[in-house]
């Protein structure tokens, strides 16, 4: 939490005046102590003896308690009335004492010089100057009774009285002292403070940052690094601060190595072995000769090519919005025509070979708008809790019959346990994947029995249902797997590449998602819908 300087004047005693407390509280224990053994030594008369063994020991119990209350974590009064209290204890006390021991006692005032001392300290001036006056008026009083009854003479009134000096004294050069030494002390309090603040907000914004930050020494040893380069560079269980930076990863070391010969040089971008992230260090150097190093910055550009991809994707839909009833009214227009004139008899077989060719084209063109127009409906989904196996069986029957796909070909396995499971989803989103990944299947398959596998399973670890869908063609290529949800990428000269984007887009909208299997012996393609049940 950060604190100011007049929130730091307002704590309770800090640590120092803690310590101060504790001394003092001792010094009281150890002369109350002293008096009670005193008493019981030395013997004068029995009267007063037993009446000044008496104030000292409840002196001494009065000195224990406050030992007790010097060490009590709550401070159950603030700091003037801490010292007060304990002021009016000492003076009562000794004022007590002076009474009953009479003219044998004048030194006991003498005792109160480390107490005026630390209280002063610990006080503003005005306090400061308040308990000199107590003890003054108690000591004074004390040896005005005692002049009058015999026992002091005007000698030891004057010692007392100087004495009593010494307090205000003590009190106005102790409370200046004090008071420079306690703003420097609040300003070292301060400044700590402050480093400490903004240590932690420096650590928060490296910690919150979208690039990876390192820190290496000249020898190319990690000594910091945030979490988001941990996770850049995939480094493994073994990377960790004071690792060489060749064990995190080589591709960084050698760029590290290019810029210690050449640091005008502008870095060049390395991958990552793992994964498909493509990373652009900058070092910057830090310090000087052999405290000196390097703070490396490790941007992500594959986020950077993302980000361009969603900007030209909403540019896209904004651009299909407005040209959409353009193309779809003369395509309607087009497609009516086509179906008339095929309708006629007259027309030659030439012709009726034209008019089939306009008729395949004129459903390309709608299913390459239609597509196009599926990249605004991301957001706009309105979800209903569906039943699974009704949907699955729903989609095989009616993709069979629109592609004409013979029966048999896809066969569908749905585990009992999920008959009447249900799910949250948008039934227009869930018929689109399931839609998209079907006809891709039919597309690449063998095309005959059994070619495509459609199971409904569940997953014990996550708790979501399962939708495999395996073909048995060729399957997919390395190269293609890590662009096949890419947008506009496509292996197919009739397609438009936004079919699985599309489908991942709407499944990550209604939290469910869509991956590509790792490649299995002796099947095609295997894509895998996990999808949240229906609470």
């Amino acid at each position: 939490m950060l604190k100011t300087f007049n929130e730091i004047r307002a704590m309770p005693l800090g640590f120092t005046g803690r310590r101060i407390f504790w001394v003092i509280s001792f010094y009281r224990g150890g002369y109350a102590l002293a008096l009670v053994g005193s008493a019981l030594l030395f013997k004068d008369d029995a009267t007063v003896n037993n009446a000044f063994t008496t104030a000292a020991v409840i002196y001494f119990v009065f000195a224990l308690i406050f030992i007790v209350i010097a060490f009590m974590e709550q401070e159950w009064l603030s700091r003037p009335w801490r010292l007060f209290t304990a002021l009016l204890g000492d003076t009562f006390f000794l004022t007590l004492l002076m009474l009953v021991g009479g003219n044998g006692v004048i030194p006991l005032p003498i005792f109160l010089f480390p107490q005026m001392v630390a209280h002063s300290w610990l006080l503003e001036k005005r306090y400061a100057f308040l308990q000199a006056v107590i003890p003054t008026l108690f000591f004074l009083g004390a040896s005005i009774v005692l002049y009058f009854h015999e026992e002091f003479d005007l000698s030891q009134v004057a010692v007392i009285a100087v004495i009593c000096a010494g307090y205000f004294f003590i009190a106005y050069l102790t409370s200046v002292v004090g008071r420079y030494t306690k703003a420097s002390e609040l300003l070292v309090q301060q400044r700590s403070i402050d480093i400490a603040n903004l240590e932690q907000i420096n650590r928060t914004v490296i910690r919150d940052m979208k690039d990876g930050v390192m820190i290496l020494d000249l020898r190319g040893i990690v000594r910091g690094y945030n979490q988001q380069a941990f996770t850049f560079l995939d480094a493994g269980p073994y990377a960790a601060a004071g690792q060489r930076l060749a064990q995190w990863n080589a591709g960084l070391y050698e760029a590290w190595v290019q810029w210690q010969e050449a640091p005008n040089e502008a870095s060049k971008p390395f991958a990552i072995e793992s994964g498909s992230t493509t990373l652009l260090p900058r070092f910057v150097r830090i310090g000087e000769g052999s405290s000196g190093g390097a703070l490396v910055y490790l941007e992500d550009l594959s986020r950077a090519r993302i980000e361009a991809q969603n900007l030209k994707l909403a540019a896209l839909g904004r651009l299909t919005a407005s040209i959409a009833h353009e193309i779809r009214n003369p395509l309607s227009a087009i497609q009516h025509a086509t179906q008339l004139l095929e309708e006629d008899e007259a027309v030659s077989e030439e012709n009726a070979r034209l008019l089939a060719m306009i008729r395949n084209n004129g459903k390309r063109i709608n299913r390459i708008v239609t597509e196009v127009l599926q990249l605004n409906r991301r957001d706009r989904r309105s979800p209903v809790v569906l039943l699974i196996t009704d949907v699955l069986r729903t989609m095989v029957d009616e993709i069979l019959v629109s592609e004409q796909i013979p029966v048999g070909t896809i066969k569908l396995t749905i585990d009992e346990r999920l008959i009447d499971a249900k799910i949250f989803f948008d039934r227009g989103h869930i018929d689109q994947i399931l839609w998209n990944l079907l006809r891709n299947a039919w597309q690449f398959s063998k095309k005959g029995e059994k070619s495509i596998c459609v199971s409904l399973m569940s997953d014990q670890i996550s708790g979501r249902i399962v939708i495999d869908l395996v073909d048995d063609g060729p399957g997919i290529d390395a190269p293609t797997r890590e662009q096949i949800f890419e947008p506009f990428f496509t292996t197919s000269v009739s397609g438009t590449g936004l079919g699985l984007y599309i489908a991942r887009e709407l499944a990550s909208a209604n939290q469910a998602i869509l991956e590509l299997m790792p490649p299995e012996e002796n099947i095609g393609a295997h894509f895998r819908l996990r999808i949240p049940l229906a609470a």
